[in-house]
């Protein structure tokens, strides 16, 4: 399988009740067309969506993600297969998903995991409800906060990310 990594984008919502949204989507170039191939068998694409599932969340359990100083559980909660006008152009988009306990006042997220060096280009984007004012955020790249509540992190390729992040933000009542 010849599949080239070339960008990514992570969208994270975060709800009323607590629970964080996160949509992370790989841009692949599959140069052999392995991925549109598979579409065309339908248990050999329910195994490979399966691996992947498993693989992503085997990734994720590696990482430590705390709500208010409380682990939480993160997993995979959806994948799908899209093609971006060419057999070649493959996006796997992720649907990942977990829930903290927010309150009044100021909370924190935060992410451990493995720092290293990006091998294609991502950005992050947060949205916050109306009612949410981000106070502080730390993430690698270049990272901007939009109308208090919304927060941009551009990371190139190349560039060292550091494996932390936190973002502590205020609830307002």
């Amino acid at each position: 399988m010849n599949i080239e990594p070339i960008h990514a984008d992570a969208f994270f919502t975060l709800d009323d009740s607590g629970r964080f949204t996160e949509i992370l989507i790989f841009d692949y170039f599959d140069k052999e067309g392995f991925y549109y191939k598979l579409v065309e068998d339908e248990e050999a694409y329910r195994k490979e969506m399966e691996r992947l599932i498993d693989s992503m969340n085997y990734f994720l359990q590696q990482e430590e993600v705390y709500v208010n100083d409380e682990r939480v559980d993160v997993g995979v909660t959806m994948i799908n297969l899209e093609f971006r006008g060419a057999a070649e152009l493959l996006s796997i988009i992720y649907i990942i998903e977990f829930s903290g306990k927010i309150r009044s006042g100021l909370n924190v997220y935060e992410c451990e995991y493995e720092s290293g060096v990006a091998e294609y280009d991502y950005e992050v984007y947060w949205v916050f409800p109306l009612n949410v004012e981000i106070v502080e955020a730390n993430l690698s790249g270049e990272t901007e906060i939009l109308n208090k509540r919304l927060l941009v992190s551009s990371v190139r390729k190349g560039e060292k990310y550091y494996g932390h992040e936190k973002i502590v933000f205020r609830l307002i009542s």
